[in-house]
């Protein structure tokens, strides 16, 4: 954890020696880049979701069933 700090440290330093808009762009990269993988991830969980649906591994039902099923946990 400790390297990853102050790898992170790093990278905080780089960018605090950036100009005001190179650190706007470089903002607006990084957010559209999370945006995507956040996209990636819900396409895969998703796909993943699907085929445990057709294997019949997977329950389906309403939200009330859910909720009866987390309260009984």
């Amino acid at each position: 954890m400790e390297a990853a700090q102050s790898h992170l440290d790093r990278i905080l330093d780089e960018i605090a020696s950036l100009s005001l808009e190179d650190e706007e762009i470089l903002l607006n990269i990084v957010k559209q880049r999370h945006i995507e993988r956040k996209r990636e991830r819900i396409l895969k969980d998703s796909r993943e979701t699907m085929r445990a649906y057709r294997k019949g591994l997977a329950k389906t039902g309403t939200v009330d069933d859910l909720m009866k099923v987390l309260e009984s946990d």
